[in-house]
């Protein structure tokens, strides 16, 4: 079993290669493609579900579910080009959602993971293409979501707390969580 920390690093890796890349979207998606990347990041999100059900830390599993679920989302809002995420097992996606379903119903969910989900639920299609019809608490909460109200806590959050968090982290950065 992995860890955190060995599952940030491996997306820190993709997350530099991506980064790195020269070229029209194409040529970058093609490359992409054929350098096994896009695989690498389906790999990397099962290997995620695997920790999320094998850890009983329960800090452990909170984390991980923060990170699947920013995976799935992310994967369907920003072009694979900027990300290294294309497509990902739809099993995977679905076995995520379950688990942040009953996260809900059990209110586990810590503060920090109530606005990242508010967030993503902006873009509700993203989850409720999953969670409809069977996740009533998922799909209940992503309805329920104000989208004119802004989500993100804007440069609130102590520097550093979204070091070693792999892709999520960077994409709360590049949101001025942060306090600077």
């Amino acid at each position: 079993m992995n860890t955190l920390d060995e599952l940030s690093s491996q997306e820190e890796k993709i997350y530099e290669v991506v980064e790195s890349l020269k070229g029209t979207m194409e040529a970058k998606e093609q490359w992409l493609d054929e350098a096994g990347v896009f695989n690498q990041y389906a790999t990397l999100h099962r290997k995620y579900l695997e920790l999320l059900k094998q850890t009983k830390d329960a800090s452990t599993q909170l984390e991980t579910l923060k990170r699947l679920v920013f995976i799935n989302w992310y994967m369907l809002t920003e072009p694979a080009v900027f990300t290294g995420i294309n497509e990902l097992d739809h099993a995977v996606i679905v076995a995520s959602y379950q688990w942040l379903n009953q996260y809900i119903i059990e209110e586990k969910l810590d503060k920090e993971f109530y606005w990242m989900l508010s967030y993503y639920s902006c873009w509700d299609y993203a989850i409720l293409m999953f969670s409809e019809p069977d996740m009533v608490a998922l799909t209940d909460f992503v309805k329920s979501v104000d989208t004119d109200v802004l989500h993100v806590p804007k440069k609130q959050l102590p520097v550093g707390i979204m070091n070693s968090r792999g892709q999520m982290g960077h994409y709360w950065k590049s949101c001025s969580v942060e306090i600077e």
